[in-house]
């Protein structure tokens, strides 16, 4: 096994000695089987030559892992487009021409060779950029009443692993964990994802002021 297959192996154990865990883990694994579950999502996390449903239970494990941080806004995603969906693995020439359409302030390179590297390439941005984080607070605003707040915050000038095509989630899950980010550009996907992992982003992030006309509610508790 890989490194990043180990420490899958090990989230998996960790996963089967919580009982909130395991049942999670169980849910995530019927609606693989049962083909119940967003294609794409999926893709983001991990996209392999064999179907979901048949993945090892160490790779579902790193599966939800990732998806329950989507859920509960512990990690973060931001699409970037590229305009055409990555050509085959070995088309390393074309990919490369395609990620060259990606914008300013991102851009993105194609490691050329690979040769057993820990990712296809880098994505980065050389300015900083704005995502939304929930924060599960109500909001008033000048317009009406918010049922939750999104609040703005910016990631400074960043650098992170590039994933293209085939991947597993335990890569996935080992990058947001080492890196605190990874850029899945999956197949059938004409824009690149972006995830960050809130938890890992230290230095790199940093707040912005809230939209105008609005401002947090106190409701007396």
């Amino acid at each position: 096994m890989t490194v990043h297959e180990d420490a899958a192996q090990t989230l998996l154990e960790e996963f089967q000695m919580r009982p909130e865990s395991a049942s999670m883990l169980a849910n995530v694994s019927a609606s693989l089987r049962e083909g119940t579950y967003n294609r794409q999502l999926i893709a983001w996390v991990g996209q392999t030559q064999r179907d979901p449903a048949y993945w090892p239970l160490h790779q579902v494990a790193s599966l939800t892992h990732v998806l329950d941080g989507l859920t509960c806004g512990r990690i973060v995603r931001r699409r970037i487009p590229v305009g055409d969906t990555p050509g085959p693995d070995a088309d390393r020439e074309g990919n490369a021409a395609r990620l060259r359409n990606v914008r300013a302030p991102f851009s993105a390179h194609l490691d050329m060779s690979q040769n057993g590297a820990d990712c296809d390439g880098t994505f980065s941005w050389d300015s900083p950029v704005n995502l939304w984080r929930a924060l599960g607070v109500r909001v008033a605003h000048e317009k009406g009443l918010y049922g939750s707040l999104h609040a703005p915050f910016e990631v400074r000038p960043w650098r992170v692993p590039l994933e293209v095509g085939y991947t597993l989630p335990s890569r996935t899950f080992v990058h947001l964990a080492l890196e605190g980010a990874v850029a899945r550009w999956a197949y059938e996907d004409k824009e690149i994802c972006l995830l960050l992992d809130l938890s890992r982003l230290g230095e790199v992030a940093g707040t912005r002021p809230l939209p105008v006309g609005v401002e947090l509610l106190d409701i007396g508790l």
